[in-house]
């Protein structure tokens, strides 16, 4: 199984892939983001694959409703709050600013990626059809970058000689000689809860679902980097005599960035983004089912995400799916899926909840996929 999602308020499909590859962002481009921003912006980006598996204990231990199960996947989560400003000065440059204050506050960005093994039991009471399930994970932390300014202000002075930068920030980072996929820089755990309950309703056969994902937690080890820094930094510039100065000069970037805001090697816990999802199920008829859901990420920057679903099976081998949503880290979205029933244990789930990027990237701000094969052993 494998997915990938990344949305945005502002940043649109085309702007997002453009400035990834680093290619040149012409005026109109930058223009048609800055049309679409407020004064609270926000972009985010999950990419997760792995397997999963489980088998039923009624052939070993005779619990013929109850089943372990397992998965091993490779996770990483972006995500990142922005206000207008600071695209403006970094896309366009601080000229327009001469004389004003360019106001950063509420900046923060944070990058996690993990690998996970996790392992769980779930069992469905025969009596009501209510099921819970319960998964616990280890994870391996790879990378961390986080970087939190609770305030940030730029002034450039109506001249141009100099800017005045008054901020409070924080940041960390993991051991930055080592970002592979075999890195080993921290170790944490977490917990998933799922529950489903059935109930019926005038209009047909109902389920309640509730789970909770990804409760834990990651601390990355001592070679992390760590900085608070509650400053006011007076930039003139430099003068350079000669070019012979130059090239003698110890002035560098990480030189430039110590002095200001000296960073110090020591741990960081970082707190996974935990996700909540609540949904009701209703099955009208054999044909049509139709889902109505929330789903909200703490500790990432997401806006609560409200959302309809329907399926509809065309027959017992193919069912389609659309979806329609508000929130999260865009504004509407919209997604389609496939599921097909090919025999012999084999079913495939394929699809995009954000289906809209591929349609019109030069509008839309969301994309997305997702891809799941299964084989039932029976």
């Amino acid at each position: 199984m494998a997915d990938y999602d990344l949305n945005s308020n502002a940043l649109t499909n085309q702007f997002i892939y453009q400035f990834y590859i680093g290619s040149y962002l012409n005026t109109d481009l930058k223009n048609s983001v800055l049309n679409r921003m407020s004064n609270n912006n926000r972009v985010g980006a999950d990419v997760n694959s792995g397997i999963y598996g489980a088998f039923k204990l009624d052939s070993c231990f005779h619990q013929k409703n109850t089943s372990v199960f397992f998965s091993v996947k490779d996770r990483e989560h972006f995500d990142a709050q922005f206000s207008k400003d600071l695209y403006k000065v970094a896309f366009y440059g601080n000229a327009d600013y001469a004389g004003k204050m360019a106001n950063f506050d509420g900046f923060n960005l944070s990058l996690l990626r993990y690998q996970q093994i996790q392992i769980g039991i779930s069992s469905k009471r025969s009596d009501s059809s209510a099921h819970w399930a319960i998964g616990l994970s280890f994870l391996k932390g790879q990378q961390y970058k986080s970087l939190v300014a609770q305030k940030a202000e730029l002034y450039t002075s109506e001249d141009g000689q100099y800017i005045d930068f008054n901020t409070f920030i924080q940041a960390a980072q993991s051991d930055p000689s080592k970002n592979g996929f075999n890195a080993f820089n921290g170790y944490g755990s977490s917990v998933d809860i799922y529950f489903e309950a059935p109930y019926k309703t005038r209009f047909g056969k109902s389920k309640l679902r509730v789970s909770v994902s990804d409760i834990g937690i990651i601390r990355f080890n001592n070679q992390s980097s760590y900085l608070k820094q509650d400053s006011l930094f007076h930039y003139t510039g430099f003068t350079v005599n000669s070019i012979y100065q130059l090239q003698n000069s110890t002035f560098s970037k990480d030189s430039a960035i110590n002095a200001i805001a000296p960073l110090k090697k020591q741990s960081v816990s970082v707190t996974l983004p935990a996700t909540l999802n609540l949904s009701f199920e209703t099955q009208f008829n054999k044909h049509v089912q139709l889902t109505e859901g929330i789903r909200y990420i703490y500790n990432a920057n997401y806006n609560l995400l409200f959302y309809v679903k329907g399926n509809f099976s065309i027959n017992k081998h193919v069912a389609l799916s659309a979806t329609a949503g508000y929130g999260g880290y865009g504004n509407f979205s919209y997604g389609i899926g496939v599921f097909t029933n090919f025999g012999k244990g084999f079913i495939i789930y394929l699809g995009s909840h954000n289906i809209e990027g591929y349609i019109a990237p030069k509008k839309t701000c969301g994309q997305g996929a997702y891809i799941s094969l299964i084989k039932n052993f029976k």
